[in-house]
């Protein structure tokens, strides 16, 4: 059995957890499917960078508006587009609004490899320019051998590339169809039949890592346009890098409905017998459903309008803080022994309300900072809302293997095996989390965090799901340990084998020894008896005496129901008095 000690690994587990939250610094919101976005004679390009798969098609509708007032005749605009394909997630990764230069030197030389040190070329197109009329809406000639120039190859140096490397080839002539035998070319023949209205402005033939660029200029007037852009594929509006966590999270939302029917039959079964504890998990259950509902919600309504509702990835993000928030509060108080150990948890109860609320408040800081950024945004100002919580979890970490420990020891001191044997379970199910969870950051610091180029972004989905799976098969064996049975009040707080209903006489008597304790209280009544009260008392002692020495607490806790408000502890004792 894995234990934590009190006294150790609290830096570690905050590196841990700061480890964690770094790495999902890198994931925000859904890669959209639909843009419309200004431009201007000030702001002439835009860019747009998304994942997509073999088959997706881009669209491309122009408005374009002309300043009469500061123009005399009518202005006309020249328009021309670059699709960019590489293999690398990490291309793109610094790229933002304000980063305007990068635009214009990577439009006028999109072969170029960005990445000098792992150096994968590029492919892609690049259109000839379009010379249009300012008036209204503008439709985009289909890309085709005769208005778009198929990139070359450069060397890291600038220098053209005379033989490049099979794979690359391949993958430049399935982007562009440049190859006669492919099958369903990316650039038709010139002259096509096919109306232009109804056709893509162009559509990949590889998976992977596209930019979009556009500049818009006119040479004798002012202007303003918006270009709506669509990056649509036979499936939907999702990206490549979004499109599991859909199936995935539709799959979780069946296995949360599942968890929820059948805690329901057993809990209706055994209605009369629960625990509390049953109730808390009840609550994590239905938490765990309404989020996962939520997130299919979102990504269905994505994958099917191309762009995301704020309010909705929100709310969804909120219903997951508070799931999280209940799952911790759930898993102290089981590791403090509530229900089990003692009836109630005291002065602690404040502390763990406390500890609740501030772990809420962070974790919807952090969700909702996160949330509202790109997946590519790289932004330190993360950081400020990331360090407190995984503090704060690293806190929390602490804390439950220490109260483990303690309550562990006391239920040994107690001779309880059937508890005994729960904890243990439980603790060892606790110890293969956290050595799964560093598996697997470990893993993917290596293979996602540290690789210059990361060509395995289709993997980058499971850096979400595996913290939910993890999540749903502890729940799981948090639910076979705790679920209601016949014999459920067999892990109940029983006050005649239990008797510690603060924290305060549990270390008590873990300090001092059961047997000492009770030895020293016999000697200090009989000292002290005088009268008939007093020797009362001391056979009311004696008789307890002889039922911890005489009856093992298994065969108790097996026959002993749960005990826990007042009433039923007068009643105890009113039935024990007539034993006198």
């Amino acid at each position: 059995m894995l234990i934590m000690s009190k006294d150790s690994n609290f830096f570690t587990i905050f590196i841990i957890s700061v480890l964690f939250h770094f790495g999902e610094l890198a994931w925000g919101y859904p890669e959209q499917g639909k843009w419309s976005l200004p431009v201007s004679q000030e702001e002439q390009y835009i860019a747009v960078t998304k994942s997509m798969f073999n088959g997706t098609s881009v669209l491309v509708k122009v408005k374009c508006d002309a300043d009469m007032e500061t123009s005399a005749s009518p202005v006309n605009v020249t328009i021309s587009w670059v699709l960019r394909w590489t293999p690398c997630w990490k291309e793109y990764l610094f790229y933002s609004e304000e980063n305007k230069k990068f635009f214009e030197d990577l439009f006028e030389s999109p072969e170029l490899p960005l990445n000098h040190e792992v150096i994968q070329y590029p492919a892609g197109l690049k259109s000839s320019q379009f010379s249009f009329k300012c008036d209204n809406n503008i439709i985009l000639p289909p890309a085709d051998e005769s208005n778009v120039r198929i990139l070359e190859y450069h060397s890291s140096d600038g220098s053209t590339e005379a033989t490049p490397t099979t794979n690359n080839t391949q993958k430049l002539k399935r982007l562009t169809g440049s190859d006669a035998h492919e099958e369903g070319l990316a650039l038709p023949a010139p002259g096509s039949k096919t109306a232009r209205t109804t056709r893509p402005l162009v559509t990949v033939h590889s998976d992977g890592v596209y930019l979009f660029m556009m500049r818009i200029k006119s040479d004798n007037g002012s202007f303003t346009a918006t270009v709506d852009l669509q990056m649509v594929g036979s499936y939907g509006y999702l990206s490549a890098s979004d499109y599991p966590l859909l199936w995935f999270y539709s799959v979780l939302c069946v296995v949360y409905v599942i968890y929820g029917v059948v805690w329901l039959v057993l809990c209706f079964l055994r209605w009369r017998d629960l625990l509390r504890l049953q109730y808390w998990i009840a609550a994590v259950i239905l938490l765990g459903l309404l989020e996962k509902a939520m997130f299919v919600a979102e990504y269905e309504s994505l994958n099917e309008q191309g762009y995301s509702v704020p309010g909705l990835l929100i709310a969804a993000e909120i219903v997951s803080c508070a799931k999280r928030t209940i799952s911790r509060i759930l898993v102290v108080i089981v590791a403090l022994g509530f229900g089990i150990v003692k009836p109630r948890l005291g002065s602690l109860l404040h502390r763990v309300i406390a500890l609740g609320m501030l772990y809420f408040l962070l974790a919807s800081i952090e969700s909702c900072t996160r949330i509202l950024r790109p997946k590519t945004d790289q932004s330190k100002q993360m950081l400020v809302a990331v360090i407190p919580l995984a503090l704060l979890d690293s806190l929390i970490c602490w804390w439950v293997f220490s109260a483990l420990v303690s309550t562990i020891r006391t239920l040994r001191l107690r001779r309880n095996p059937t508890k005994l044997a729960l904890y243990s379970y439980f603790t060892n199910a606790l110890a293969l989390g956290v050595l799964l969870s560093v598996i697997f950051m470990f893993w993917s610091v290596r293979y996602h965090t540290y690789d210059d180029c990361l060509k395995d972004w289709q993997t980058l989905w499971l850096n979400d799901a595996f913290w939910h799976l993890l999540f749903a098969l502890l729940l799981l064996v948090i639910m076979i340990l705790w679920r209601p049975t016949n014999n459920n009040q067999r892990f109940a707080f029983s006050p005649l084998l239990d008797d510690g209903s603060d924290g305060e006489e549990i270390d008590h008597l873990i300090g001092g020894g059961l047997a000492e304790d009770t030895k020293h209280r016999s000697r200090a009544a009989s000292t002290t008896s005088s009268s008939p009260r007093s020797s009362r008392q001391h056979s009311a002692e004696d008789d307890l005496k002889w039922v911890e020495d005489n009856i093992p607490s298994s065969f108790a806790d097996m026959n002993l129901s749960a005990l826990d408000s007042d009433e039923e502890i007068m009643t105890t004792r009113f039935e024990m008095s007539k034993m006198q």
